[in-house]
């Protein structure tokens, strides 16, 4: 898109100076002009592998019923869960946040599983605990990034209760 306006602002200029120059050369006189312009920045998330988006995207994740050997281990993981594809001509950040309050009820109604269970990160980096307030994901300069999200949910052998659980994840991207 940037480079589009980039060569629409060259012709523009192009069609206005053209006649002068040549009216000027004509005349044996000389013509000099100063152009500007400004770039407006850009930035645009996808997921990786689907047509372009706008400045966010969404994720629903699922809970499914932990295996034994997740319960050993006190969480349900999944590497690569989504991959990102932030795009941008200036410095960017993408954030994170949950829409509901937690992840759902269990299938008896006693319990509620909060979204501090919900972890995620990018690229093999530190967790950060899932909010339903923007926090942020990842950062970075102009150009393009792939940015692989990993989930993982805590699951607790002692007090996990089935249920039905699940989150909806907004990602967004904007100029840092």
């Amino acid at each position: 898109m940037s480079q589009w306006i980039t060569r629409t602002l060259l012709i523009v200029t192009l069609i206005i100076l053209l006649p002068t120059s040549l009216a000027l050369a004509d005349s044996g006189g000389s013509v000099s002009a100063r152009v500007t312009w400004v770039i407006v920045p850009f930035q645009s998330l996808t997921i990786a592998g689907q047509p372009e988006g706008g400045d966010g995207v969404s994720d629903h994740f699922t809970l499914p019923p932990p295996t034994q050997a997740d319960l050993v281990r006190g969480y349900v993981e999944r590497d690569a869960a989504l991959v990102l594809q932030a795009t941008s001509n200036v410095p960017w950040t993408v954030k994170v946040h949950a829409v509901e309050a937690d992840m759902g009820a269990s299938t008896d109604g006693s319990t509620r599983k909060p979204l501090s269970d919900f972890l995620l990160r990018v690229d093999n980096g530190a967790y950060l605990a899932l909010s339903p307030f923007d926090q942020t994901l990842a950062s970075g300069s102009a150009g393009s990034t792939l940015l692989s999200v990993d989930y993982r949910v805590s699951v607790d052998p002692q007090t996990y209760v089935k249920g039905d659980y699940g989150v909806t994840l907004i990602y967004t991207i904007s100029g840092s």
